[in-house]
């Protein structure tokens, strides 16, 4: 026989995981297909839904009490998602604020991953955020946070709190010191050169600054660039450690 409350807690949490794959920006690209992102939600629900207690859970006994709670899985997974968006925009805007103030700000292309005009650099911290999310097993640490979203939140139980809008608001602020402090040594360096130039033109006037300018800041911010890569492990960690904590917090002020 059916068990139609464990089949209706299946479908609570798939709700939630497929609208948490579809806004993570790990998981939401055109390189991960649609069919996959579904397989991938439907094997989450089926490997977390030992934790969550289905004897203790009571379902709405009319439909529009359930289509309610599906909707209400469906927000609480795209706020998750959008969560750790936050923190890949951070890399993402880095790389645009390096790239503004060395000379790529021109040098945009289409990027067929994300399907938007993406600048050379914005797309090169954003990859290497990705990979090393992934070789620090970041995303054990997303299956940990949404294995404990489901203790604090159990399916269909979600309130929307005061607390949850600063959490995410403290977030966002978070996105721009992120970003600043990721690409502050590329600025810096271009801050410095642009000041090496002005008292190379102010000494000798005859110099071109703009066809001198343009390739030694290039070269000054790639050479910058290329000291500070291996410096960044540190930041990223803590980032996406954040991300985590984040995760967990929204999760306990949806919870209760």
């Amino acid at each position: 026989m059916v068990d139609y409350t464990l089949l209706g807690v299946y479908l609570l949490m798939f709700t939630r995981l497929s609208a948490f794959v579809a806004a993570c920006p790990v998981f939401a690209v055109r390189a991960f297909p649609p069919p996959a992102r579904i397989g991938l939600a439907a094997a989450l629900a089926a490997a977390l839904l030992p934790l969550v207690n289905v004897d203790h859970m009571a379902l709405p006994d009319h439909v529009v009490g359930y289509a309610f709670q599906v909707v209400q899985e469906a927000f609480v997974g795209l706020g998750l998602g959008a969560l750790t968006g936050l923190a890949f925009n951070a890399v993402r805007t880095a790389g645009q604020l390096a790239g503004l103030q060395i000379g790529y700000a021109i040098a945009e292309m289409f990027d067929p991953v994300s399907g938007e005009q993406n600048a050379v650099l914005a797309q090169f911290f954003y990859l290497l955020g990705l990979v090393f999310f992934f070789s620090i097993d970041g995303h054990h640490l997303l299956v940990a946070a949404l294995a404990k979203s489901f203790q604090h939140i159990p399916p269909g139980t979600a309130v929307l709190k005061l607390s949850v809008a600063e959490v995410g608001a403290r977030a966002f602020q978070g996105l721009f010191v992120t970003a600043l402090r990721l690409a502050g040594p590329v600025i810096a360096v271009a801050l410095v050169t642009d000041l090496a130039l002005g008292l190379m033109v102010r000494m000798v006037p005859q110099i071109n600054a703009f066809m001198l300018g343009f390739p030694l800041k290039i070269a000054a911010g790639l050479i910058a660039l290329a000291v500070t890569v291996p410096l960044l492990g540190g930041v990223l960690a803590r980032v996406f450690e954040g991300m985590a904590r984040d995760m967990l917090v929204v999760a306990r002020g949806l919870g209760g």
